[in-house]
């Protein structure tokens, strides 16, 4: 899934105005009609994948990204502009207006990174600076994750103390395994924003991406019971409780 829409205290802009577009992998987009976004869905294979950072090609959409202006303390989300499918209701006809957005494609945790761009020049900052997380999504319960399923959005709030400026804002859903080494599945899209406010903060743990997850990281590489779909272990029998997210811990401010 891909996640082209920024919303901002209940507000939700237009598909890809405050994110990084991503691109196809390797198939031509002129194949497919326009409404369809079905090839931006491959997920991003990896952790030291160079576009873990923000999403295939992301940083090519920089010029035609424009900047949301968003108070520390706001509440902030992410919600899924195309999943599986390709568009709000299915490859093979346009979205219309009376379709619910799609959802979360994937079984897994949600994670949110704020990194300052340097002289808060977003326009040239590639993300290859120091992130620190804001908010996490993890399970809901032994048997079922916050983000899936049926879920199209994730909120969280911008922490009261953020340091004011510039910054790419990275979220991403992560498909952890319990058997392919190295083939964690990660879905990310980036936000250009300008968080305003007293701040007064010092954000802590810092991580890189690529380069701060490794594959056998807990939380991505999970054990038989934390694994939803790929695993040994019955749904019923699974204990996501005890999941371990990959990363710093949350920065509240």
């Amino acid at each position: 899934d891909v996640h082209g829409i920024l919303i901002v205290n209940g507000t939700a802009a237009p598909e890809w105005r405050y994110i990084l577009d991503v691109r196809a992998p390797s198939a031509n987009e002129a194949d497919y009609p326009e409404w369809s976004q079905a090839y931006k869905i491959p997920p991003i294979i990896g952790p030291d994948n160079e576009n873990v950072t923000c999403g295939r090609a992301a940083f090519l959409a920089a010029p035609r990204t424009e900047t949301a202006d968003i108070v520390a303390g706001s509440e902030v989300g992410f919600r899924v502009s195309a999943d599986g499918y390709g568009v709000r209701d299915g490859v093979f006809s346009p979205p219309i207006d009376t379709m619910k957005y799609p959802n979360f494609w994937h079984p897994g945790p949600a994670l949110v990174y704020l990194s300052r761009a340097p002289n808060d020049d977003l326009q040239n900052y590639k993300g290859d600076g120091d992130w620190f997380k804001i908010a996490y999504a993890g399970p809901l319960d032994d048997t079922h994750w916050s983000i899936w399923p049926s879920v199209s959005e994730f909120n969280f709030t911008i922490p009261k103390t953020t340091p004011p400026g510039k910054y790419l804002m990275r979220f991403e859903n992560i498909f952890p395994t319990n058997t392919n080494l190295g083939y964690q599945q990660f879905y990310v899209n980036c936000a250009f924003v300008n968080i305003m406010g007293p701040g007064g903060g010092t954000p802590t743990e810092f991580i890189k991406f690529p380069g701060g997850y490794q594959p056998e990281d807990p939380g991505l590489l999970v054990p038989p019971d934390q694994d939803y779909m790929g695993g040994p272990v019955k749904v019923q029998d699974l204990k996501l409780m005890q999941y371990k997210p990959p990363g710093p811990t949350v920065w509240t401010g």
